[in-house]
């Protein structure tokens, strides 16, 4: 009997250690993402997995500022995430970005020198972020409803003439840049008197506004007829164009802005060895180009830019032109108190 308990006792060991032996795996074999919306071609998930084992699992958000609420409360750890210039910057001052190195990132030696330059403006000694997607901000509209001379600035927006069919971005910098353009006021303004008279002027427009909405939603608004003017980023006029004809893009002359969305690991990220794999993985030519393909956003992979088409490179709702490039404003973080500022006046734009 004595032998049968302590054969049962090795037994019951050997079972337990197994089951923790297995649990252990199946946890360090995931990596964690929080992104934007369906902003990488979901097959990529499946070959990095199929590749190294390892099963990509994706949160999404709609905005920054909504992916940083998340992201600081705690309520869910991420080996990687995605973000905006001035979030990222935000993160950086905060100390809550940890350095990437790029020993494990060979691929990184495919990211144009343009964009890496332009990572400066929120990562200044290029430590902690990867570039994913860049591109700007301007109009979608329809050709038969709306004419494009009243589109060469944003104060259209502001204007009766195309009440109840237009689409704004409902994003607090978005729609404050655009306000802030039209007043002649620096975007990047801590000013409160001008942010106060920003809100003021998005307060009052709001009666021709029919929806506030980001990305797909906001695009689909203008391919479906429902509305003729949206406020929106570059790549999604594109991805419009193939539903409908009648759908053209322009950048007003007063301004616009540039983003640059791009990839960095949290400090207390569990899994960065998996980060980094991911990123070198991401960067590969035959993935950036998948990536492409998917999200039609303007690729900071100079392998891949280097094997478009001219037809591709010339459209500018992908690739912007220089000039607009060049003169182009880079939101920035404006600080606490300016950011508390903003979400008090935008709560009260929405309400």
């Amino acid at each position: 009997m004595k032998k049968i308990a302590s054969l049962l006792l090795a037994l019951a060991l050997i079972l337990t250690a197994s089951v923790v032996l297995l649990s252990s795996c199946s946890s360090g074999e995931k990596l964690y993402l929080f992104n934007y919306g369906d902003y990488i071609d979901p097959e990529v998930y499946d070959m990095f997995e199929e590749e190294y084992g390892i099963k990509v699992v994706y949160d999404e958000y709609a905005a920054p500022e909504s992916m940083y609420a998340k992201f600081v409360s705690g309520t869910a750890e991420y080996d990687l995430i995605c973000a905006s210039d001035y979030m990222l910057e935000k993160l950086i001052f905060e100390d809550r970005l940890q350095k990437i190195n790029f020993g494990n990132v060979e691929n990184f030696k495919n990211i144009s020198e343009a964009q890496k330059n332009a990572s400066k403006s929120f990562d200044p000694n290029g430590e902690y972020t990867v570039p994913h997607f860049w591109g700007t901000l301007g109009i979608l509209y329809n050709t038969e409803t709306v004419d494009a001379e009243d589109l060469k600035d944003w104060s259209i927006l502001f204007d009766d003439k195309y009440a109840g069919r237009i689409v704004m971005p409902d994003s607090e910098r978005d729609a404050f840049f655009v306000a802030l353009t039209v007043l002649g006021y620096d975007v990047n303004t801590k000013d409160e008197a001008q942010l106060r008279e920003a809100a003021a002027l998005l307060k009052a427009q709001k009666d021709n506004v029919q929806a506030y909405l980001l990305d797909e939603t906001a695009r689909t608004k203008v391919e479906t007829g429902n509305a003729d003017i949206a406020v929106i980023y570059n790549g999604e006029a594109y991805l419009a164009f193939e539903n409908n004809e009648n759908l053209d893009f322009i950048i007003p002359e007063d301004k616009t802005y540039m983003w640059l969305d791009s990839f960095a690991i949290p400090k207390n990220a569990v899994h960065s060895d998996y980060a980094e794999l991911f990123l070198n993985f991401l960067c590969r030519e035959d993935i950036a180009a998948m990536n492409f393909e998917y999200i039609y956003y303007s690729t900071p992979n100079q392998a891949v830019i280097d094997g478009l088409d001219a037809e591709v490179l010339a459209e500018e709702a992908i690739f912007p032109k220089p000039e607009v490039q060049n003169t182009a404003a880079v939101l920035k973080y404006l600080g606490a108190e300016t950011e508390a500022l903003y979400s008090t006046l935008w709560k009260d734009i929405k309400s």
